[in-house]
């Protein structure tokens, strides 16, 4: 049987084990989307993992939905990215940019004051942080895109993709999960669109399809685009009706394209690994074969998963061939060398969310690897 912990040949690229530090927005960028070093000391401590996907960065202002997350969208930014991904590259480690587009989720505050878009009006009914005014409700004023803009949405991505291929990453992941913009297109309930973008499922995947050949046409590889999916997710408003049909158009489309990956994220993630019944999860009767089984029976490259894992969670769906790759959120927010650590069965330092998010290095650069913790206890209290 695979290990977690023996490499993994994605196309071109050899990853050293199969655990992925998943995408986790920290707010960590200035306020204008400008990553920070302390952002590039924090990957490079993450370096061990098979593979890094960075935190969500948006191609261009009106996707920056939360406070002080970083883009990918002038030379500054492009520049402090570079320095991010020289230090992880001198650490030996290997980093995919995820791109995030918010859409209609956020708050124009956040966005620098411009008005956010989306595929429809209908809003996100759900509330955001801003540092302005603490918990805010998000944004009601959307301005809907033409099909003209939507095209223009399109470009933006390609222009972004330039940028992230210049500053050295290894790849991009398009995130089209969680209720962005991209999925905002997938859903019958967000898409009321009734042109080339809207109207039945296979329309509303055009969106999504259109910005990974945008990102792969201008990366020049598509085996270093991947794209992450959340089927049925029900996640900043996001409903569908219509899961099976949508998907189905999605990922046959998806294989022609020749990806690096899929990666998925799903309500059911943890129970559909643990082999428990999801009769009591939205969707019904669907959730028994989504996404695991779904995914697996229909696209036809590698397929990574998330949602809740444990050590012992994915290696059993590594056994059964139900995903290839694994992300870990939270435990890499706290332990720096998860891979050694779930490699030798060494304890996980437990993650403190009220340090999570915004403000310095503390709670962010300060967790300490197993080795350091030993060293620390063996010099006993200082003074």
């Amino acid at each position: 049987m695979p290990s977690l912990f023996e490499p993994y040949q994605l196309h071109d690229l050899t990853l050293p084990n199969r655990l992925v530090m998943g995408p986790m927005t920290r707010a960590k960028a200035t306020p204008e989307g400008v990553p920070t070093p302390m952002m590039a000391t924090h990957y490079a401590q993450r370096a061990s993992a098979g593979l890094i996907i960075t935190e969500g960065t948006w191609p261009e202002r009106r996707g920056q939905g939360y406070f002080d997350i970083p883009g990918i969208a002038t030379q500054e930014q492009q520049d402090a990215w570079a320095s991010i991904t020289d230090a992880v590259h001198a650490a030996d480690g290997r980093i995919f940019l995820q791109m995030e587009h918010t859409g209609r989720v956020g708050h124009e505050v956040n966005s620098g004051g411009n008005q956010l878009c989306a595929p429809s009006n209908v809003p996100a009914d759900f509330k955001i942080f801003t540092r302005e005014s603490g918990l805010t409700q998000m944004t009601t004023d959307l301005h809907v895109l033409s099909t003209e803009e939507v095209w223009e949405v399109i470009d933006k991505y390609g222009k972004a993709a330039k940028r992230t291929k210049a500053a050295g990453f290894d790849g991009i992941e398009l995130h089209g999960a969680s209720g962005y913009l991209p999925h905002q297109f997938l859903s019958d309930t967000s898409n009321l669109r009734d042109d080339d973008f809207g109207g039945t499922p296979h329309k509303r995947t055009r969106f999504m399809i259109e910005v990974l050949k945008c990102l792969i046409d201008a990366w020049g590889d598509s085996h270093r685009i991947g794209v992450k999916i959340s089927p049925g997710i029900l996640y900043n408003g996001s409903v569908e009706n219509e899961v099976e049909e949508t998907y189905t158009a999605l990922i046959s489309q998806l294989n022609e394209l020749d990806l690096a990956y899929v990666a998925f994220q799903t309500p059911e993630s943890l129970r559909s690994l643990a082999g428990q019944d999801n009769d009591d999860i939205a969707g019904g009767e669907i959730w028994h074969r989504f996404p695991y089984e779904f995914i697996r029976e229909n696209y036809n490259g590698t397929v990574i998963a998330s949602g809740d894992l444990t050590k012992e969670l994915a290696q059993n769906a590594l056994d059964a061939g139900k995903a290839d790759l694994f992300v870990f959120g939270r435990a890499y927010m706290s332990n720096p060398d998860l891979v050694e650590r779930m490699q030798n069965d060494w304890p996980l330092t437990e993650v403190d969310m009220r340090r999570g998010y915004g403000g310095g290095e503390e709670g962010y650069n300060d967790y300490p690897t197993w080795q350091e913790q030993q060293a620390q206890q063996q010099q006993g209290p200082v003074g």
